[in-house]
């Protein structure tokens, strides 16, 4: 038993490290690119990919930081972003919708992969289905308001 017990938290604690280099980084770069504009730029460019879905110039921000950092951070995001009116009702629930499917992307795919899954693959699957379902409901949300 006590042999479980400390195999066990080892291997948390490696989980837990491989955690902590993967995201610190990954929180530092998000505000390094803020600060210098970069986050706008790279908005520019994926607006019109985005448009096609379902999504207005506004919510690429909130959604970026969903898919990058996960759930609770896109949360607080899609939150902060709608009290502030930036948002509406049917974004952040497109928002929500795709962030379902497809959040913390980069943190996720890295500590499968470090675990031995086949990125890519995960990835690719992930991407076209969120895609794809998302655009189904932006189709619906277009006839209809929440």
């Amino acid at each position: 038993m006590s042999e479980f017990v400390v195999s066990t938290g080892i291997g948390l604690f490696k989980l837990l490290g491989l955690v902590f280099i993967i995201v610190v980084p990954l929180l530092v770069l998000l505000e390094i690119f803020r600060y210098y504009g970069f986050l706008e730029k790279g908005i520019g460019a994926i607006s019109p990919l985005t448009r096609k879905i379902g999504f207005e110039n506004e919510s690429i921000f909130p959604l970026a930081a969903g898919i990058i950092f996960g759930l609770s951070y896109g949360a607080g995001v899609i939150i902060g972003e709608t009290q502030k009116g930036r948002i509406g009702r049917n974004q952040a629930f497109l928002i929500a919708v795709y962030l379902g499917l497809f959040h913390a992307i980069i943190e996720d795919t890295l500590l499968f992969a470090a675990q031995g899954a086949v990125w890519w693959i995960l990835l690719g699957v992930r991407f076209v289905a969120s895609t794809i379902i998302t655009a189904i409901f932006g189709l619906w949300l277009g006839k209809r308001a929440l």
